[in-house]
C-alpha cells in the first residue's frame, strides 16, 4: 500500500527495467481489471513522430477556454508523476494520486506474480485514465511511441490525429516510412474521423489505405484544409464550410502553425459532435498557449533557449527556426540525445549553423555517452560529461552570441527544472 507520493514515484522508477515491451495484452488486462474507464471517456487520441505535444497543448488551451474540463495525458512530465496527469493544467493531487493508485495496486501484483509484470508506462496510462474518469468532459491522449501496438492503443476515440510520420525508434517501429506509418496508422478507428497534418506521399498512401478498410474519414493539412501566412504574422486558416480568420500563436517556427492548424481542424470537428466552440475564445487561447521546452528562452542574458529536437526532422524543424530568428547572430549549441537515434544525421544539421557543438550527456539509460558520440566523424566536437557545467559556462559569459539547449525530450526536462 502507497501512503506518499514519493513512494508511487520509486515505485515507478523501479519498474523502469521492465523496459519498452510494445503489444497490448498487458494493459487490456488492467483496463479489464478496472472495469474499463475508457469507456466511460470522451477521447482524441494523438500519435506523431513530432509536434504531438504541441497539437495537444492548443487543443488543451482551446477547450479549457470553452469552458470544459480536459483531461490531459502525456510523457514524458516535466514535473514528476503527477505531471503525467492533468485536469485543466493542473496536476492531479497526491491524495487522488494515492487513492487510485492504492486501487491498482492489487492488479499489477497479480500480473506480476503471473509474470506479466506491466510496465511503468502501461501502469500511467491506465492511471490516468481512471483518475480522469468522472472529472472530465474530454480527454486528450497522446501515445507514448508507434501507435499501433502502443500502450494507449486500447481506446475508441472520438477522433485520431496523426501529427506527422518522420523516421525515429527505428528499433521498434522499422526501417522505412511505410512501415513507421503503418504503426501510426494503427491508431485509426472504425467509423471515427481522423485529422492528418503533414506527412509525406509514401505516409499518405498508407494512411488512406488503413482509413478505407476503416471507413474512417480523413481531413489532411494541404488537402481538406489549409492555413495561410499574412504579411502581418497573422494565420488564416481555411475549413470546410467555414473560415478561422487571422489567429496568431506565440510558439515559434512553421511547424507550429501546422500543429495549431492541425489543433483547429480537431475543434471544428468537435463542434459537429456536439462540443459547443466559442471561436473567439479559441483564437485568445491560441495566442497566449506556450509550451515548456519548445523553443522557450530560459535565460536573456545571454539568451539560451531550450528545444527538444529528439530526431532528424525534429532537428530540421529546430534549424529552420534558428535561422528565422537569429541568422546573422554567433550561435552555439549543447546536444544530448538517446543513442538508440541517428545521431550522425542529426550533428551534420547543426554543422551547418552552429559555430561550435558540445556534446554531453545524462542520466537515462538509454543516453548517449562519449562512447556512442567517438568516432572520427565526431572528433571536432566539444564533449563535456556534466552538462551542468557546459550551461554555467554558456549563462556566465559576457557575449552577444545566443545559445542553445537541444535533443532528447528527457533531457530538455531535467534542463529546465535544473535551471528553474
Amino acid at each position: 500500500m502507497f501512503y506518499s507520493l514519493a513512494e508511487i514515484e520509486d515505485f515507478l522508477h523501479k519498474r523502469k527495467k521492465i523496459g519498452i515491451k510494445p503489444g497490448l495484452t498487458r494493459v487490456k488486462y488492467l483496463f479489464k481489471k478496472m472495469n474499463h474507464p475508457e469507456k466511460y471517456l470522451s477521447i482524441i487520441h494523438v500519435a506523431g513522430t513530432n509536434g504531438k505535444g504541441s497539437t495537444i497543448q492548443f487543443i488543451n488551451k482551446a477547450l479549457i477556454a470553452c469552458n470544459y474540463q480536459v483531461g490531459m495525458f502525456t510523457s514524458p512530465s516535466f514535473t514528476g508523476v503527477r505531471g503525467h496527469f492533468l485536469i485543466n493544467g493542473v496536476e492531479i493531487s497526491n491524495k487522488d494520486l494515492i487513492f487510485t493508485m492504492n486501487e491498482l495496486l492489487p492488479v499489477i501484483q497479480e500480473m506480476d506474480r503471473r509474470n506479466m509484470h506491466p510496465t511503468e508506462f502501461e501502469i500511467i496510462t491506465v492511471l490516468a485514465l481512471l483518475l480522469f474518469k468522472n472529472r472530465t468532459d474530454i480527454v486528450l491522449l497522446e501515445t507514448g511511441m508507434g501507435g499501433r501496438y502502443d500502450t494507449t492503443n486500447c481506446v475508441i476515440p472520438l477522433l485520431s490525429v496523426i501529427t506527422n510520420v518522420e523516421k525515429d525508434h527505428m528499433n521498434f517501429l522499422g526501417q522505412t516510412i511505410e512501415e513507421i506509418t503503418a504503426h501510426k496508422a494503427g491508431i485509426i478507428k472504425k467509423n471515427r474521423p481522423v485529422v492528418i497534418g503533414r506527412v509525406t506521399d509514401e505516409s499518405e498512401i498508407v494512411i488512406k489505405e488503413e482509413a478505407k478498410r476503416k471507413n474512417a474519414p480523413i481531413y489532411q493539412l494541404g488537402n481538406d484544409f489549409s492555413y495561410r501566412l499574412q504579411e502581418d504574422q497573422s494565420i488564416s486558416l481555411k475549413v470546410p464550410n467555414q473560415y478561422v480568420q487571422q489567429f496568431r500563436i506565440q510558439l515559434k517556427g512553421i511547424h507550429q502553425i501546422e500543429n495549431a492548424s492541425v489543433a483547429l481542424m480537431v475543434l471544428n470537428l468537435l463542434e459537429s459532435e456536439n462540443f459547443r466552440i466559442d471561436w473567439q475564445e479559441v483564437k485568445s487561447s491560441l495566442a497566449k498557449t506556450k509550451l515548456p521546452g519548445r523553443f522557450e528562452m530560459i535565460h536573456r542574458q545571454p539568451i539560451l533557449i531550450l528545444d527538444s529536437a529528439h530526431n532528424v526532422a525534429g532537428i530540421k524543424a529546430f534549424v529552420k527556426t534558428v535561422n528565422s530568428y537569429y541568422r546573422t547572430k554567433e550561435k552555439h549549441v549543447l546536444f544530448a540525445g538517446f543513442k538508440d537515434k541517428q545521431l550522425v544525421k542529426m550533428l551534420h544539421e547543426l554543422e551547418k549553423t552552429f559555430q561550435s557543438i558540445t556534446l554531453t550527456t545524462f542520466e537515462h539509460e538509454r543516453a548517449a555517452t562519449i562512447g556512442d558520440f567517438v568516432n572520427d566523424r565526431l572528433q571536432k566536437y566539444y564533449f563535456d560529461k556534466d552538462w551542468k557545467r557546459a550551461i554555467r559556462n554558456m549563462i556566465n559569459k559576457n557575449s552577444n552570441a545566443v545559445y542553445f539547449v537541444t535533443g532528447s525530450l528527457h533531457f530538455i526536462t531535467m534542463v529546465r527544472k535544473w535551471m528553474l
